[in-house]
């Protein structure tokens, strides 16, 4: 796995050659994922030769779910109550924001996390075949290349099922002209039990500590534990309490991981890659090919943030010192001493962070509460609000617990794509009991009376809270039905 690794670093950090754009994306539009029925068999005679091959294409896999990033951040905030963004090149973001949702707007397109999918797929499909012609590929490389690939497939459906609900559930390549075009909807439980299934069996192939050690080589690759915390994160949308505190505790039990000090919280943002906190995250780096994250071509200007509504202790709270809030994340360099330094122009590189130990901590007490274990739910919030330098009081009803944890998540998690989905986790437990919750959220945008009185209708239909599928799908897949929400 050493030289493999060697061969393919820095296609891991660095856009994709444009020969390997062409050839491989380029068989998956971004918009139309299906509608180019790709020659049978071209790309196999034409670039899958060597092992090399295999793994520029795994960097493609990875780099095309790093243009995924804008998008997973901004549908996973602009929907609640804490993020919003101004408008310009993303009003139509902000029309989302604001409750105007439409199947003609271009932002509810998911291309982009077919694109993934699709290049996950051929990874899988063609890796065991490169055995036959290049037997520099060991078995337990290719169990791990099965596993970071079932990683990433897993991690943009369950984005997917967060943002659409029902999807497309696709596990074949197309890669011949035998491939079915016309794919129908599959239910939200099915495509997670199959992500379950995959993460499952990923977890058992995957590397563990290669991907973590000081070499710049090794960052932005899933391992086990990455596979862990994302398996654990579906389980808890599933309502699988106990399982997912499972998983969390594979994470835990190893012992390699902690939270950041108080004193060093900000490493977590800058540089980046914590040794001790980070799971996953999708890598920036400046210092090659000048890559810089997206959201500093545009998006960082264009983002509102409603301090007031995530911090109740701007004075103490290390998480809001001096009201910087959540998008100092990306825009500075530290937040402690007098410094607070921007970043300079040569450093717009934060990684977009998917997974870290906090989440595996505050997803154990969610799961925790649900199972009537309050006590020791309440312990793990004592544990990450103390790092922020903040005081958790316990509280041993459900409601109320579920009430402080939401908000502590708000204020861990505040500018990291997490809100929307938390607060639609929470409104759907037990068949959208506590739906309320989401429903003021959704109000509270109303601009006036009239505006509200129409909203009331139609926050009451649980289909809303998801996206329709794009005009431009349903026109070409005869297949797909629209979300029923929007078809009427």
């Amino acid at each position: 796995m050493q030289i493999v690794m060697k061969r393919i670093s820095k296609k891991f950090r660095i856009v994709i050659p444009v020969l390997l754009t062409i050839m491989i994306i380029g068989h998956t539009g971004c918009n139309d994922w299906l509608n180019i029925e790709p020659e049978s068999e071209l790309i196999k005679q034409e670039f899958w030769k060597t092992s090399d091959d295999v793994m520029a294409v795994m960097a493609a896999t990875y780099n095309a779910m790093r243009e995924t990033t804008i998008k997973s951040f901004l549908l996973g905030e602009v929907r609640a109550d804490f993020i919003s963004v101004a408008g310009g090149e993303f009003s139509d973001y902000s029309r989302i924001g604001n409750n105007n949702i439409s199947s003609t707007n271009w932002v509810v397109r998911w291309g982009a996390y077919y694109n993934t999918i699709n290049l996950a797929n051929t990874v899988m499909y063609y890796a065991p075949l490169m055995q036959e012609v290049d037997k520099s590929i060991s078995n337990r490389e290719l169990e791990g290349i099965e596993a970071e690939m079932l990683f990433l497939r897993s991690l943009s459906y369950f984005y997917l099922v967060r943002i659409w609900k029902d999807v497309p559930l696709v596990l074949e390549p197309t890669i011949s002209d035998t491939v079915g075009f016309y794919i129908p909807k599959s239910p939200e439980n099915v495509v997670l039990n199959q992500v379950v299934d995959d993460l499952k069996r990923a977890s058992a192939l995957a590397f563990t500590d290669q991907f973590r050690g000081d070499l710049v080589d090794y960052k932005g690759r899933a391992n086990k534990y990455a596979i862990q915390a994302l398996l654990a994160d579906v389980l808890l949308w599933q309502e699988r309490y106990t399982e997912c505190v499972t998983y969390c505790d594979s994470v835990i039990n190893t012992g390699i991981f902690s939270l950041e000090p108080n004193t060093d919280w900000f490493d977590l943002y800058y540089p980046g890659n914590s040794m001790s906190e980070s799971l996953f995250e999708i890598q920036y780096d400046d210092d090659l090919e000048g890559q810089e994250n997206p959201m500093y071509y545009s998006l960082l200007s264009q983002i509102n943030v409603a301090i007031e509504k995530i911090a109740y202790n701007v004075t103490a709270d290390i998480r809001f010192l001096r009201k910087r809030g959540p998008i100092w994340k990306y825009r500075g360099t530290d937040e402690t001493g007098a410094g607070f330094r921007v970043r300079t122009d040569n450093e717009r590189d934060a990684n977009f962070i998917y997974y870290r130990y906090a989440d595996i901590l505050l997803m154990k007490a969610e799961a925790l509460a649900e199972l009537g274990d309050l006590e020791n739910a309440n312990n793990l919030v004592t544990t990450v609000a103390e790092r922020a330098g903040v005081t958790h009081i316990p509280t041993f009803s459900l409601d109320d617990f579920r009430n402080v944890l939401l908000a502590e998540r708000g204020r861990e998690f505040a500018g990291e794509g997490k809100r929307w989905f938390d607060v639609l986790r929470f409104a759907k437990k037990d068949g959208f009991e506590d739906k309320q919750r989401l429903v003021d959220i959704l109000l509270g945008k109303a601009s006036d009376a009239q505006e509200l009185a129409i909203m009331r209708t139609k926050v009451i239909d649980t289909m809303s809270y998801y996206l329709p599928i794009h005009q431009d799908e349903i026109q070409y897949n005869r297949n797909l039905e629209q979300n029923p929400f929007y078809d009427r």
